[in-house]
């Protein structure tokens, strides 16, 4: 006997993050174009903060797991820290998280000389103190809320980062390869703000795509 699929209302009130489950589906043209103009006079972090906390659609559309996907904003860590983000997604092998720093969308990722900025060097030390949080508190970390924990299911101390950081146009291209392997040493992606924007188009993109 076919099985009538449940409604959104009945995953949200099953799902104990619920109020942070993201419909990535329901992105539009107008959710694009919204973030376009937003960032094309956002000059401060809380500019960004806020938009994405209002259209959390925004910031997961580059994440891939087809089982859900979840936007949890200035989410806290016990008393010492509180993250910008943390972003996650499940798809058939499990839960999995990345933590999200933003910095001023007018800021640079490196000096002329070619050194991180303290910009970028403040954004990493973040993370990385995200990450020794969790080491010492993962089991409380990973704990369902139900029963008092922060309900990142499989969370780990090695969890992704992401870090969204000034606007493309005001970069050297130069720096890129070296950019890509600080990323990819640290296990933190590194980009300006024209990511989440790409990331949302490519969404559309493929989504609108014709099917035979």
């Amino acid at each position: 006997m076919f099985k009538k699929p449940p409604s959104r209302a009945e995953i949200i009130a099953e799902d104990p993050l619920g109020e942070f489950f993201v419909w990535w589906d329901d992105l539009t043209l107008n959710d694009v174009e919204k973030f376009r103009q937003c960032l094309s006079v956002a000059q401060r972090e809380q500019d960004l903060q806020s938009f994405l906390e209002a259209n959390p659609l925004a910031l997961i559309q580059h994440l891939g797991g087809g089982h859900g996907r979840w936007v949890i904003p200035r989410k806290r860590l016990g008393a010492e820290h509180v993250t910008d983000f943390i972003i996650g997604e499940r798809s058939s092998l499990g839960f999995e998280w990345t933590a999200v720093e933003l910095e001023s969308p007018r800021a640079g990722m490196f000096t002329k000389a070619g050194d991180p900025t303290r910009t970028l060097t403040h954004a990493i030390r973040q993370v990385q103190d995200w990450r020794a949080w969790l080491q010492r508190n993962q089991n409380y970390a990973a704990r369902s809320r139900l029963e008092g924990g922060l309900g990142l299911t499989d969370v780990t101390a090695s969890l992704k980062g992401l870090i969204l950081l000034g606007r493309r146009n005001d970069s050297d291209p130069a720096t890129n390869e070296r950019r890509r392997q600080m990323g990819q040493d640290l296990n933190i992606d590194i980009h300006s703000y024209e990511f989440v924007l790409e990331s949302c188009q490519g969404r559309l993109a493929w989504t609108e795509r014709p099917r035979f």
